[in-house]
């Protein structure tokens, strides 16, 4: 853990600013790492797990529109974007379930915009598997989008990060 020296609080190594006051320590040195999953975790970056390019769409669309096109195309999420192409929100099968599904609901009368989770975390693809995993874990989500250096947003999931770093697990 790395402890914010202005206010004190244990933030998740990699880290780039303070959780609890927002200050810069990004700069603090990182523990050395003991074995390869430690190595992994804490300077493996977004940008080596090969993530696919994340699928929009906007937020008036249908959400029976948003799940077709989500079956599709098999992805577990889509993000959804406004008309100026700026992500307003991400939209998970998990939404679906739990905000849109019941027998009275009318899945082409219901936008997207009114079951996604608006505003969501996007990292960069420099950042490293151990902030990835704390950002997931605070959140409770299961997705996060991260912007590539030539602009393009991709898309990885727990189980990316997991079936990466399962190669690095020490056996027996």
């Amino acid at each position: 853990m790395t402890v914010c020296p202005d206010c004190g609080t244990e933030n998740i190594e990699g880290a780039e600013l303070c959780q609890n006051c927002g200050a810069d320590i990004a700069n603090l040195k990182l523990p050395n790492t003991e074995n390869l999953l430690d190595d992994q975790l804490v300077n493996g970056t977004l940008q080596e797990m090969g993530a696919p390019v994340a699928l929009s769409v906007n937020p008036g669309d249908p959400v029976a529109v948003a799940v077709h096109f989500m079956r599709d195309e098999e992805v577990e999420c889509v993000l959804v974007r406004d008309e100026g192409k700026r992500i307003v929100g991400i939209l998970t099968e998990r939404d679906v379930l739990l905000k849109a599904a019941g027998p009275d609901r009318d899945l082409m009368a219901l936008a997207v915009q009114d079951i996604m989770t608006p505003d969501p975390v996007i990292l960069r693809e420099e950042d490293s598997l151990a902030v990835a995993l704390h950002k997931m874990s605070v959140g409770g989500f299961r997705h996060i989008p991260f912007v590539a250096d030539d602009g393009t947003t991709l898309l990885i999931s727990i189980q990316d990060v997991l079936r990466h770093v399962a190669a690095y697990i020490p056996s027996g």
